[in-house]
């Protein structure tokens, strides 16, 4: 029976988390037949991006990627929106447990919590080159953007030792197992692109994603400006409907 409900957990987790990413990107593609239909000058561009938390308690670097549409209503400024992915970003850390009762022994312990995040980031935006233009074919540009995005998180817990939280509080309120929080962003980036061939940018940024909200998770070692992220991104931009009839 054990078995049983344990595996039906783990079974809803993955059907919550599909659910998830199938919202976003359902979210982020409705945007591509607004523009398509419009015939307006657009762009899709991919690219792979090493991430990094800055927050101080959970510190991890993976790889990822971002898939993003952006339209063009003039020389100098775009719309975006964008999805990222990454890997599970993997940390440890020293966790403190106290009595709850004087009589109860020890009094205290600590142990070992090895954790892991997974983050999917939706966000919607506007870029402006300050050198040259989106179609720029000659020579490097340069541009920044800001947006606002959401993070949609999942973290989990796994102490070294099973602690009796009927006896004891652990350090922070920490709880084991796993579970979802969401953050709202404001993400600002900048970055270089140079044209490679016939409608092609290649392009690297460096991006960064300020947690503007605090929802509280005892999934979390911090909340506070948490998961605070930076990346390095480098990828390919195809510009499409650029000659007009």
């Amino acid at each position: 029976m054990a078995f049983s409900f344990h595996k039906e957990n783990y079974l809803l987790n993955i059907a919550e988390e599909l659910l998830t990413v199938k919202a976003a990107i359902k979210i982020f593609l409705c945007l591509f037949p607004v523009l398509a239909g419009a015939q307006s000058q657009f762009s899709i561009s991919t690219d792979v991006s090493f991430l990094h938390n800055f927050d101080g308690k959970q510190p991890f670097t993976v790889p990822g990627q971002t898939v993003e549409i952006q339209w063009h209503p003039g020389e100098k400024y775009v719309l975006y929106s964008y999805f990222t992915y990454h890997w599970n970003g993997k940390y440890a850390s020293s966790l403190e447990a106290d009595a709850k009762q004087p009589a109860t022994q020890p009094q205290s312990f600590s142990f070992k919590n090895h954790s892991e995040m997974t983050l999917h980031h939706l966000s919607i935006g506007i870029k402006k080159y300050l050198t040259g233009s989106f179609h720029n074919e000659d020579r490097f540009t340069l541009y920044v953007s800001g947006g606002f995005g959401l993070i949609m998180g999942k973290a989990s817990n796994n102490f070294s030792v099973p602690v009796d939280t009927s006896q004891y509080t652990i350090q922070n309120n920490i709880i084991g197992g796993t579970g979802r929080f969401k953050r709202l962003t404001f993400d600002v980036s900048a970055g270089v692109e140079y044209p490679v061939g016939y409608l092609v940018f290649f392009f690297s940024e460096a991006r960064l994603l300020i947690p503007t909200t605090g929802y509280p998770s005892n999934y979390l070692l911090k909340n506070d400006n948490a998961p605070l992220l930076g990346s390095i991104n480098i990828g390919f931009r195809i510009l499409f409907n650029d000659e007009k009839d």
